[in-house]
């Protein structure tokens, strides 16, 4: 609770923005590492509304007509789309002594109370009683939250997605992922390679760079981005060649990669901390973060071209029909030996979403952050919704909202 008490997601954004969202029945969804947050994009038309939800270090995205598939710390989560549960979901959740689904047993708010005020400790020195009361204060403040879960979501709200199922990974710093034709593929950091994911085991490792000779934990390039064509995963950025532990972050210039991975060959290096590639319109979309750049590489020409130069570093990567949206994050101090030349250009760099038209090349709107919210790693569209609501693994409303197939007689 100390954090979001702290943390302060103030944001401003262009007036057409709302508009535009509803007229398309979209909502934008991205991840903050750094606050972490997954944040939903939401509006009535007039005005946005920003939802936060609490994971630890999330990542990677992927968003399917049904579902919102989330990469954090040591888990994949799978969130599912249940339109049907939007009814109950709009109604007050019952305490659990009044539900008939739940076990009777004593709720955590009986068995945490305190036995004794602290009028009787007077054995208690006056530290010892000022740590009571910030104990005190700390657990009102989470019945206070738990009791706000309990209220029924925002009557605007048009889809609802719901905790599914987990993987439990392990940290291997997972990055980007996508649903391909053979199920789930994450980009594995921590082992530099492609994995795809088993209940038999943390991941089941598919691709690795040809300059990677062993999968250890060690982020030897930084492989972080990766782009499906046909169900399969077509491209990768690395942050470099580099096949010793954690040796991108010492080197003494930028020679990011993409790279070709049917073929497992770099097509263009020198890039400047690459992310997110992404295969659209029979082409290559990625971010050269580090210079603030929205690039494009035609594979039938081998071309690459600039299309934006934007004042923050460049990552998160999602299209709607001819729109492209693009997070921005604040250059921030980091572990790595050369600072980012965007750093160079702007006195002061943005962190938000980006939106452009892909067909005119201009900016079409942006949402910004004017708060201490300073990185994004991904973005996503949910589509066929503009007020979503999202149901995560600890709400309490995962203890009796049900969806289930009909029973087969």
């Amino acid at each position: 609770m100390q954090e979001q008490v702290q943390t302060d997601y103030s944001a401003e954004y262009s007036d057409n923005l709302p508009a535009l969202l509803k007229q398309l029945n979209i909502a934008l969804v991205f991840t903050s590492y750094q606050a972490g947050r997954l944040m939903l994009v939401r509006t009535d038309g007039g005005q946005l509304d920003i939802n936060y939800k609490s994971f630890p270090r999330p990542m990677g995205l992927a968003v399917t007509k049904n579902s919102l598939t989330l990469g954090v710390f040591t888990q994949v989560l799978k969130f599912q789309r249940e339109d049907a549960l939007l009814e109950q979901i709009k109604q007050p959740l019952l305490p659990i002594e009044q539900d008939i689904t739940a076990p009777r047993l004593k709720t955590g708010s009986e068995d945490n109370a305190v036995e004794s005020s602290l009028d009787e400790r007077s054995d208690l020195m006056a530290e010892e009683r000022a740590e009571q009361e910030k104990l005190q204060q700390e657990q009102q403040r989470w019945l206070d939250y738990q009791q706000q879960l309990m209220e029924p979501v925002d009557e605007r709200t048009d889809a609802c997605f719901i905790t599914r199922s987990a993987h439990y990974s392990g940290m291997i710093n997972i990055h980007d992922i996508e649903w391909g034709s053979e199920g789930l593929w994450a980009v594995n950091s921590s082992f530099s390679c492609l994995c795809t994911l088993s209940p038999e085991a943390s991941f089941v490792p598919r691709w690795k760079p040809y300059f990677i000779t062993e999968l250890m934990p060690e982020d030897r390039c930084h492989l972080n981005g990766m782009a499906l064509k046909d169900g399969k995963p077509a491209y990768v950025t690395t942050f470099s060649k580099f096949n010793k532990p954690a040796m991108w972050r010492k080197g003494d210039k930028f020679d990011g990669t993409l790279m070709d991975v049917e073929q497992n060959k770099i097509l263009l290096d020198n890039l400047c901390m690459p992310h997110s590639p992404r295969y659209y319109r029979n082409k290559v979309y990625y971010c050269n973060s580090g210079e603030g750049q929205i690039c494009c590489y035609d594979p039938k020409t081998g071309q690459n071209d600039i299309l934006a130069e934007v004042p923050g570093f460049t990552r998160g990567m999602a299209f709607y029909g001819p729109f492209l949206i693009v997070g921005l994050s604040k250059v921030r101090q980091s572990d790595v030996t050369s600072p980012a030349p965007l750093a160079n250009r702007y006195s002061d760099t943005c962190s938000g979403i980006w939106l452009f038209n892909l067909d005119s090349g201009k900016t079409i709107a942006t949402l910004k952050f004017t708060g201490n919210v300073d990185q994004i790693y991904d973005v996503a569209v949910l589509t066929g919704c503009s007020f979503p609501e999202l149901i995560e693994p600890g709400h309490p409303r995962m203890r009796n909202h049900f969806c289930f197939p009909a029973l087969a007689e």
